[in-house]
Formats: structure tokens, sequence, C-alpha cells
């Protein structure tokens, strides 16, 4: 298969509506996106649930610089669930150029899965790459505009107002959106860039050195997602802890709930690919993901104990 000129990406995160974790038999109903495929299933060093890859056809645009060029095929989506609690929804495609200036019939597009085709002229690779990367990441949305967010919207849905969750979560939360690029980095080292948006909104930059590599990216990139939802969560929480000091069993309630339920999921790589675990070491110094998460917890954790203390 061909190199792509880019990964496209879109990871959302969120509390499966459920007022316990899912247990293997639950979650084989609800992550069952395909009939006859099965859900695919890790337990060390957590427990990891992954949906079979589902595509969706799209026929719409992307931006390169300051034009848009067409773009058809299929956007590939999947499920996952950690430890019982993360849900995520993940849509990527593989950005190609394609060999033909004609669209193609569509079972063509539906036999490559998660691939789509630039229907049109382009500049050189290297400046398709940036150009088609930061369109994505940073362009303005468009009604005729490749949106990666709505796909993902549409499968997080559908698994949330499944029939067999009780929708009684232990937390109220908010879900986070990652959108990301991946490419070859060229004669550069491989490198990781991530930005914290606005309110939910999060965007990541990834460059790597192999083909082997980029086909990992869209694990490392969930992976992420997982970390980034339970540090906003985290600090949601504690926020909120503040605001309330006359409240204080809503108080106890929701900070017991963070160390019961979520500090056991914190495991940065333990769901990545060798080829590309390496690319966390730069997301561990800045921003620094582990050196908040234990800064926080240990926040949380010394208030539920000056809430419980006598007196």
């Amino acid at each position: 298969m061909a190199t792509p000129l880019v990964l496209l990406g879109e990871v959302h995160t969120g509390l499966v509506p459920s007022s316990t974790p899912l247990g293997r038999a639950d979650a084989d109903e609800v992550l069952a996106l395909l009939p006859g495929c099965s859900v695919s299933w890790l337990e060390r060093p957590i427990r990891l649930a992954t949906s079979p890859a589902v595509g969706v056809g799209v026929d719409c645009r992307l931006r390169v610089g300051a034009e848009v060029v067409p773009i058809v095929g299929t956007v590939a989506t999947r499920a996952r669930l950690v430890g019982g609690w993360t849900l995520q929804s993940s849509a990527c495609t593989r950005v190609c150029r394609s060999g033909d200036r004609r669209k193609q019939t569509w079972s063509y597009y539906l036999g490559r899965k998660g691939t789509t085709e630039l229907i049109g002229r382009l500049p050189e690779i290297d400046s398709a790459r940036t150009a088609l990367a930061e369109g994505y990441l940073t362009g303005p949305p468009g009604r005729e505009i490749l949106d990666m967010a709505a796909i993902s919207d549409h499968l997080m849905n559908h698994i949330r107002f499944d029939s067999g969750l009780d929708r009684r979560p232990p937390l109220r939360t908010r879900t986070t959106r990652l959108r990301w690029t991946a490419c070859l980095a060229g004669n550069s080292r491989a490198s990781v860039s991530f930005h914290l948006g606005a309110g939910h909104q999060r965007a990541m930059r990834v460059a790597v050195r192999t083909d082997r590599e980029l086909r990992a990216v869209q694990q490392f990139c969930e992976d992420v997602a997982a970390h980034d939802w339970l540090l906003t969560v985290v600090t949601d929480v504690l926020d909120a802890a503040e605001r309330r000091l006359g409240r204080s069993h809503a108080r106890i309630d929701d900070l017991s709930a963070v160390l019961h339920n979520l500090t056991g999921l914190w495991i940065p790589g333990g769901h990545v690919p060798p080829e590309v675990r390496g690319l966390w070491k730069g997301l561990q110094i800045e921003p620094g993901f582990s050196r908040q998460w234990s800064l926080l917890t240990t926040r949380v954790r010394d208030k539920v104990a000056s809430q419980r203390a006598p007196g």
C-alpha cells in the first residue's frame, strides 16, 4: 500500500454512561458495531476493548493552504473502552494522491477502508503534507469540508444511547476532542506537539520516521487522548470542589469517585505499539502529563482526607 501524504484523525473521549465499569460481556454487546465481527481484547497492563472498524464513505473537500481540493474515499471509525470506564470514538483516514483525476466507482473506495484519495493537482509532496495538515487542524469549517468531528460524534452517541447502559455514571464529565495529524518526518527527527485549545478542544501534530511507525500512530493518539481526558476530569472535579465549599457531601462524593474509579486508569503508553511508544517522552517533558497527574491526584487525596478527618 502506498505511503499516504498525511493521516488525519479525531478522537472523542468521555466516561461510559454506566454506574459500574463495563465487564467483558457487556462491552462485547455495546461495542459490537458489525455483525459477525468480534470485539478485540487486551488484558494487560489494563483491560482494553476495541470494536471492529467501520468504514464511513466521504465525498467532500479538504483545505490545502488557501485552496480546497476534492477528496473521495472512506474514514475508518472504531470505539475503545479502557478499564471499563474510558469510552472513545476514533476516526482516521489515510490521505493519498489519486492515480486518476476521475472518481472511481464506490466499490473501489469501499475496498480500501480508511483511505481517501485527493482528486486534482497538488503542490510537491513536502509542501502538500504541511498544507493538508495545517488546513485540517486550523482551517475554518465549511459545509463541504471533511468533518471528522461529526463522524466521531455519531459513533460516540450511537454507543452512549445503547439500551444496555443504565446512564447513571458516578461522575458528570466533559467529552474531550483531540484532532490530530501524522506524516513522515523526512530527514527530520520524530516529533510530537500537543496544543490545549479552548474548552474541550485539543490538537496534536505527529511526525515519524517510517511507514511502520505511521501505521501505529493512531493508537498513540488514542492513548494521549485518554490520558488528557483523565487530566481534564480531575481538574474539573477539583475546580468544582473549590466552588462548593459549603456543600461537603457533594465535594467528598465526586472526589472519592475520582479516587475509586479513575486513578487506576493512568498508564501512559500501556497500549501503545513499541514503534511509537517513545513519542510519549516528549509529552512527559512538555506539557508534562504525568507530573500534572501526580500533583492533581495528590490534591484530591488531601481533600478527601481533610473531609474525613474528625472535627
